[in-house]
């Protein structure tokens, strides 16, 4: 007669399932959550490459240089932002892949620095000026992934249409020895139609990749009553780097 499986070899068994169950539907709901933003991200910037690309081809010869230079300025920022979507689309992937991955010190001086520099052409159409504190606590956690955070936050201000835009980037240190990093804009010259666009901006903010980072770095994130956009890393104490 075959062995019967004992209630603890059942019971893991069991469990097993189930953690494979929850894995499937983990990976359902990130595909699901992502598709939308993918599709709505991809189309618009093509649709910038293609209509500029009409328009260089067919008005060619009646164009200024200066307008020849902003449409191809136009297509390569738009190309680019194709690119920095696909890479996110890969990141969840890898995300969702990469649990449990071991936390590391971080330069969030480079880290802040790249991904300022990804959304240089946005910032500059914006009008947006960047404030950045002096210097960074040391957090523990993976640099592509945060920074990956960082362009999703500073990507949500962006979208303002107040012009010009100050958005500042902030670090606290708290007390139980985690770092909080934050992005706001700037609300102390605006009028009450402006702070009023600002909240309801962040009303429709979905942060998916955001939240499925956070859970695999042991963080947290999240908009404070004040209009911040957070993300909390663990930290080490004494430790600073510069900016």
């Amino acid at each position: 007669m075959p062995n019967k499986k004992s209630k603890e070899q059942l019971a893991s068994e069991s469990a097993d399932m189930r953690q494979r169950i929850a894995r499937l539907q983990r990976t359902r709901n990130d595909i699901d959550a992502f598709a939308y933003t993918v599709a709505h991200d991809l189309k618009r910037p093509l649709s910038l490459i293609i209509g500029f690309s009409e328009l260089l081809v067919e008005d060619y010869d009646t164009l200024s240089k200066e307008e020849l230079l902003r449409g191809l300025e136009t297509i390569l920022q738009s190309g680019h932002k194709m690119n920095g979507t696909i890479d996110e689309l890969m990141l969840l992937v890898h995300v969702r892949d990469e649990a449990g991955l071991a936390a590391v010190p971080l330069d969030m001086s480079a880290i802040v620095s790249e991904a300022l520099s990804r959304l240089a052409y946005v910032i500059e159409r914006r009008e947006a000026e960047i404030i950045l504190p002096d210097r960074w606590p040391v957090a523990l956690g993976y640099a592509p992934w945060v920074e990956e955070v960082w362009c999703t936050y500073i990507s949500e201000t962006l979208r303002s249409s107040i012009r010009p835009l100050r958005i500042v980037l902030g670090v606290t240190e708290q007390a139980k020895g985690d770092v909080q990093f934050w992005v706001y804009v700037d609300d102390r010259t605006l009028t009450p139609e402006q702070r009023a666009l600002t909240s309801q901006m962040y009303d429709r903010f979905k942060p998916d990749l955001v939240q499925r980072i956070m859970e695999n770095l042991n963080g947290q994130f999240g908009v404070t009553a004040a209009g911040k956009l957070y993300f909390t890393l663990p930290g080490e104490h004494g430790r600073t780097r510069e900016k």
